[in-house]
């Protein structure tokens, strides 16, 4: 539309208000973090200008303006660029090596644990880094590369583990098989534990299965459970036919004395017959030969008591120490 169409007091009202829209939106622009929220402000306000009645001198004052605010978010834009750039080729440097090593190690069959740990570490400084796709890309790939070189060597060692846990949990179970029959069935209580024990200790540092490891070593335990159970009974049984056995021999103890003792009466009475014997002997003052006979069987009757008198002393000994260990078995 030509200006002649249009009245300059338009054109002012035009100005004013373009005017304004570009004084805020470049402050706006100046005042944001972001740059380029900053230059979609500026292109909004550009918007502003198409089909607007202003004089041309307005117009390009204005426009300038803009276009110098575009110039210097451009330049910003430009040296963020540059600078993100350089950051990003810094990081690259940086992490391509670490990561290279961290390869070579996973390569080299070297502590698993370790090394995926690191990768972990490597992984997350990755995704932090400022860098370029391709780089990011490139590192990416040599980094997934060594994770699955260790997963590779996992799978392997797993294949053995459960190759050689198989092959102990099936030894290892005849082994538990023939400790429980034991259990159940010996009378070779001492023989069957140490058995058992030799079987525990098989436990120690043996690749297996944790559940096949726990079924197994309860079963063991059921073994040692049975074996007690059994020795306890064996020992309360041997103890029961013990205090039998001495309660008899305290018997026949207390019978033998009581014989003893009635044979010890018989002979002090026989050799009280004898003491007066030899007194009317000697008082009638007869052949010596019968008084000879009469003392012959006076002393041999006087050694026969004595005898059977320690023959009951040592019987009453042995019947009271008898008595003693029945009334205190435990000692």
């Amino acid at each position: 539309m030509e200006p002649e169409m249009w009245s300059e007091e338009e054109a002012l009202q035009n100005y004013e208000n373009l005017k304004s829209i570009v004084d805020e939106g470049i402050s706006a622009a100046s005042n944001s973090e972001n740059l380029h929220d900053a230059k979609g402000i500026l292109i909004e306000v550009q918007t502003h200008f198409k089909g607007l009645k202003l004089k041309r001198e307005d117009r390009e004052s204005l426009y300038s303006r803009l276009q110098e605010a575009f110039s210097l978010i451009n330049r910003k834009i430009d040296d963020e660029r540059l600078g993100f750039e350089l950051e990003a080729l810094s990081n690259y440097e940086e992490l391509k090596p670490v990561i290279e090593e961290a390869s070579r190690q996973a390569e080299n069959n070297e502590d698993s644990r370790a090394v995926w740990s690191a990768l972990l570490e490597i992984q997350a400084r990755l995704k932090e880094s400022r860098l370029l796709r391709e780089h990011r890309d490139e590192l990416y790939k040599l980094l997934q590369h060594a994770f699955e070189m260790i997963k590779l060597r996992r799978d392997e060692e797993r294949r053995i583990f459960d190759q050689d846990a198989h092959q102990n949990y099936t030894r290892l179970k005849a082994l538990v098989d023939k400790g429980l029959a034991q259990a159940e069935e010996t009378h070779e209580y001492k023989e069957t534990r140490e058995f058992l024990k030799k079987i525990q200790s098989e436990f120690r540092g043996l690749k297996m299965v944790h559940e096949q490891r726990e079924e197994l070593y309860s079963r063991l335990q059921t073994a040692f459970d049975i074996l007690g159970r059994r020795l306890d009974d064996f020992f309360r049984n041997k103890k029961k036919n013990w205090e039998v056995k001495m309660q008899f021999t305290v018997s026949r103890l207390s019978a033998d004395v009581y014989e003893l003792q009635t044979s010890l009466e018989k002979d002090e009475f026989y050799l009280k017959e004898l003491e007066d014997q030899l007194e009317i002997v000697t008082s009638a003052g007869k052949e010596k030969d019968a008084l000879a006979g009469l003392q012959a069987r006076i002393s041999s009757t006087r050694l026969t008591i004595d005898q059977k008198r320690r023959q009951i002393s040592d019987l009453e000994t042995d019947k009271d120490e008898l008595q003693t260990r029945l009334n205190n078995p435990e000692e």
